[in-house]
């Protein structure tokens, strides 16, 4: 199941808001075929390892490993709990049921009905923190929430500016703003306030990684922002609460009374599992504040800004936990977690760089 847990950790892109799955199928101990679900819409893990089988193994002789489920409806692609059965698989170990009431169980009874044997993992914690966003979603009816932001040495998440100035000034490297894009790119949306769009026209977009972009949200209940501003055009469903009059029509708007909980709400009723907040610090307090977050990332500079805007408040460290931190050139990261939201995972992995350390 470690082996499959590896091939789940590929599809990190790209799959919301599917789960990340990873398929190994093994004969007499030793691996002979694996895959993973790479990209929404495309073949999930267990049909990608079945394609890579050489087609002369016996399937009675295997026993697939899978981290999640085997799903037993018709969605963008046939159940794959039935093309286990008609390939004839030995047996199956599955690291724990979908909690998606599509399929919630009925996978795996209908390959016990089938006559094949199948077994379920008492406990897969490595498999939960995997899945935190879209088991979220679904356990507790709320995205998965990540705060993030950048702050000098000396408490400042934006420096002294002069007057009229706009425009984004960073203060960390480049490497690091790029492994910023890199998190963004694996969240299915990204959350500002009314003045950080004011300030900073920012876009919101993937630009220094790989990856797609996340919809972007704004909390603008008082019609600060422009409708010309950035983030509204360069999205296909922007999304704000509140907001100018004169807003593209594909912008998604809702009340200006919508508090958070109704915000998540209607996240998770339009199928986004993960929420990327990045500012400004008002706006992180309201999460904080309210429980609504599960993990924080700070970026820290080794620079001073001399004044500007101060940085938000760390969570309490009665609710939250130390990850790690990681030093990156110059610059290092803290990863924080939500005492709840472990509790609730089963388990916090040590974070890892998604990309390499600069030099």
């Amino acid at each position: 199941m470690a082996e499959a847990l590896r091939f789940a950790r590929r599809g990190d892109i790209g799959t919301a808001p599917n789960p990340r799955v990873g398929c190994v199928l093994v004969r007499e101990g030793r691996v002979v075929a694996a895959g993973w679900h790479a990209s929404l819409g495309e073949e999930h893990a267990e049909v990608a390892a079945l394609k890579t089988l050489n087609p002369d193994v016996d399937r009675s002789t295997l026993t697939a490993y899978v981290t999640l489920e085997p799903c037993s409806h018709q969605g963008r692609t046939p159940p794959c709990a039935d093309r286990l059965v008609a390939e004839g698989i030995g047996r199956v170990v599955v690291g724990m049921e979908d909690p998606d009431p599509r399929v919630s169980g009925r996978g795996i009874v209908g390959m016990r009905e089938s006559g094949m044997r199948v077994d379920v993992l008492p406990s897969f914690p490595e498999g939960r923190w995997l899945n935190r966003r879209f088991l979220s979603s679904l356990e507790r009816g709320r995205p998965w929430i990540i705060l993030k932001w950048a702050e000098s040495a000396d408490g400042f998440m934006d420096p002294p500016r002069q007057a009229g100035q706009t425009g984004s000034i960073p203060i960390t490297s480049p490497a690091l703003r790029s492994l910023a894009h890199r998190w963004r790119s694996e969240e299915q949306a990204i959350l500002v306030g009314a003045g950080t769009v004011c300030v900073d026209n920012p876009r919101l977009d993937v630009r220094s990684a790989e990856g797609p972009d996340p919809m972007p949200i704004v909390l603008d209940p008082n019609g600060r922002t422009a409708p010309s501003s950035m983030v509204y055009h360069r999205h296909p469903s922007p999304m704000v609460i509140g907001g100018p009059e004169g807003l593209p029509s594909n912008a998604i708007r809702l009340d200006a009374k919508t508090g958070l909980d109704d915000l998540l709400t209607t996240l998770v009723k339009r199928n986004i599992r993960s929420v990327l907040v990045e500012g400004g610090a008002e706006t992180h307090r309201r999460f904080i504040e309210s429980g609504r977050w599960d993990e924080c990332r700070i970026a820290h500079s080794p620079n001073e800004t001399g004044g500007g805007l101060p940085s938000p408040m760390r969570p309490d460290p009665t609710d939250s936990t130390m990850r790690g931190e990681h030093p990156f050139g110059e610059d290092r990261v803290t990863y924080l977690v939500r005492k709840e939201s472990a509790d609730w995972a089963g388990i916090v992995p040590p974070p890892t760089l998604q990309i390499p350390f600069p030099s």
